[in-house]
């Protein structure tokens, strides 16, 4: 199967380069289901991840079955956009929203969303920020009633014919003064397809993942930790994951130089075929539950 999707891979290469987050302690918390191995799932219908162009920064929408996920929202400037894309595709409700962590390129478009977005439940890691964005976000969180979930490893959620497994932050990660190493992280599993994303969580995050989960961390898409930093992508969590794609969110000439070569050579060396929305703006994959297809654009 592996090799059938680099060849896959390589074709849709072709096809595209011709085409061209304070207290929290009042709000309701809930859990997912109890831990177990991740599997397969059973696919009915189709499930679309874009993987949304907002700069330097994250947004990630999961739409299957009538059923929605919002993985991050970008900067404060990019709040308007993602709530403009959201309404555009015919999304105004989400059964989840994923804030990986509680830095502004990943957080400051939430308060937008929740503004303008139904959204049913909040998934994020239990650490603050004294930011005005981040205290933005908890106070539409505590003014819409909005039901909160600080997930731990292993935790299953059912997104329509999909599920997600949570990866991280590990419980001993959670820090205050590392919001990185707190970042949420999940496996995202639709049929025979895979999809891992795991915010800016660095090294150490993805050296415990490895550990807990081992070969079950293989995916077929792999959405490169902080952009494609050199401090992501371990040697031992690509390794552990072995794409087939690897998915990087950054903004054009960036101030930080993501993503790092060290982080594209070493996807290059492994023969992982890389979309980068600084290269290619919105970049949406479709999967059928067997087989996952690429365009860019609405």
């Amino acid at each position: 199967m592996k090799n059938v999707k680099k060849i896959a891979a390589f074709i849709a290469a072709l096809t595209l380069a011709v085409a061209g987050y304070a207290n929290l302690d009042d709000i309701t918390t809930v859990s997912g289901k109890s831990d177990r191995s991740i599997a397969d799932t059973v696919a009915t219908g189709e499930m679309k991840v874009t993987f949304l162009d907002v700069g330097q920064g994250d947004c990630t929408i999961v739409q299957t079955e009538g059923h929605n996920m919002l993985i991050d929202a970008g900067n404060n400037d990019q709040g308007e956009s993602v709530v403009s894309y959201l309404l555009k595709n015919g999304i105004d409700t989400l059964d989840y929203l994923i804030l990986t962590h509680p830095d502004a390129d990943h957080i400051g478009g939430a308060d937008d969303v929740l503004e303008n977005i139904d959204v049913q439940m909040v998934l994020m890691p239990d650490v603050t920020n004294d930011t005005i964005t981040y205290l933005e976000v908890v106070d539409d969180i505590k003014e819409f009633n909005i039901q909160i979930v600080y997930p731990r490893v292993g935790e299953i959620f059912t997104l329509g014919d999909a599920e997600f497994t949570v990866l991280c932050p590990d419980e001993e990660l959670v820090d205050q003064s590392d919001l990185n190493s707190s970042s949420v992280g999940i496996k995202l599993n639709h049929g025979i397809n895979s999809f891992v994303m795991c915010g800016d969580a660095e090294e150490k995050s993805e050296e415990t993942m490895a550990k807990h989960f081992g070969s079950e961390l293989e995916c077929d898409v792999l959405k490169c930790g902080h952009h494609g930093s050199s401090t992501a992508t371990s040697d031992e969590f690509l390794k552990a994951t072995d794409p087939t794609w690897a998915v990087i969110s950054c903004g054009v000439d960036n101030q930080y130089g993501h993503p790092h070569w060290e982080t594209i050579e070493k996807l290059e060396n492994d023969d992982v075929q890389i979309y980068r929305t600084d290269q290619m703006g919105t970049i949406i994959a479709i999967s059928d539950g067997e087989n996952i297809n690429w365009k860019t654009g609405n």
